[in-house]
Parts: C-alpha cells; sequence; structure tokens
C-alpha cells in the first residue's frame, strides 16, 4: 500500500513539474511571439510610412504642375484684357493726369 502512495505521489510530482515545463513554454511563446509580431508592426509602419510619402510626392507634384498650368492659363488669357486695358486707360491719360495734379 506504502509503494502505491509513492508512485502515485511521484507520478503527481511528474505532473506538475510537466505542467510548470508547459506554462514556461507557453510564456516563452507568448513573448516570441510578442517580439515577432511587434517587428512585423514595426516593418509593416515603415513600409506604410515610405508608401505615403510616395503618395504625397505624387499629390504634391500634380498639384504644383496644376498650379503651374492654371497660372500659365490664366496670364494667356489675361494679357489681351490687359492690352485692351491698357489702350483705354491711354485714352482718359491726360485727364487723369490733370486730376491728380489739381490735389
Amino acid at each position: 500500500m506504502e509503494d502505491l502512495l509513492e508512485r502515485m505521489l511521484a507520478v503527481d510530482q511528474q505532473g506538475e513539474a510537466i505542467v510548470k515545463e508547459a506554462e514556461a513554454k507557453a510564456v516563452q511563446i507568448r513573448e516570441e511571439s510578442s517580439a515577432a509580431l511587434a517587428k512585423a508592426n514595426a516593418d509593416t509602419s515603415a513600409k506604410l510610412a515610405a508608401e505615403c510619402q510616395v503618395l504625397e510626392a505624387e499629390a504634391v507634384g500634380a498639384a504644383e504642375k496644376q498650379r503651374k498650368d492654371s497660372l500659365e492659363s490664366a496670364v494667356r488669357a489675361l494679357a489681351p484684357r490687359c492690352v485692351s486695358f491698357a489702350r483705354e486707360l491711354e485714352t482718359h491719360r491726360d485727364k487723369l493726369l490733370k486730376e491728380l495734379l489739381a490735389l
């Protein structure tokens, strides 16, 4: 009977050792997985940031080109009006100078 109790105690101790070993292995696996996940997250964030910079540069480049094109178009459209305004102003030049000098 005593022999049976000793064997049961030994089996219980072996079971406890196996459980502790399994718990330690689970903690190790969790820590390794967390580290791998953190590294993957950092890598993905870096790639995303680089892609965002590329997209931003493309968007800014397109906006700058559109601004430049719009400005050139506006200058071309205003050139005839500027000439017309200058001619109209020239017809009133003497009158405007007299009024300004009279002040």
